[in-house]
């Protein structure tokens, strides 16, 4: 089956693949799912890929607009590995400021939600200086 492709509706310009287990390449990018969790960004790509797994029973486009905003952010700010806790954090206040932008409240409940539990820190608008010159 092929994988939903979409363009990125915070950046027209980056892809988003959703695989599904029944892909090709599934198998080889399960290893990377384990790792990073619902998906990833390529570096140097433009281009995001998500489990589609994680949606089969329980669809929640709210979670997936909050993965993109994360994944978008991350090359926004060109992160490109490793992995950092400074990243993510970076990552998911960008997802604040793209969600913000389109009004995405839902979205925006759900990072606020688990943003202390992902980061030892409880979210304030102040930390949003670390990364607010990049969008």
């Amino acid at each position: 089956m092929e994988p939903l492709t979409f363009k990125s509706q915070f950046d027209p310009n980056i892809t988003i693949v959703i695989v599904l287990s029944d892909h090709p390449q599934y198998e080889q990018l399960k290893p990377m799912f384990d790792e990073y969790g619902y998906g990833f960004m390529v570096p140097g790509q433009n281009l995001i890929i998500i489990d589609g797994e994680q949606f089969i029973d329980n669809f929640n486009s709210d979670v997936l607009k909050f993965i993109e905003a994360h994944e978008v952010a991350h090359l926004i700010l060109d992160h490109d590995g490793p992995r950092s806790d400074d990243d993510e954090m970076d990552a998911d206040l960008g997802a604040y400021l793209l969600l913000k932008k389109i009004g995405a409240v839902d979205s925006i409940k759900l990072l606020l939600r688990h943003f202390k539990n992902r980061h030892g820190v409880k979210f304030d608008e102040k930390l949003l200086e670390r990364v607010k010159n990049s969008f």
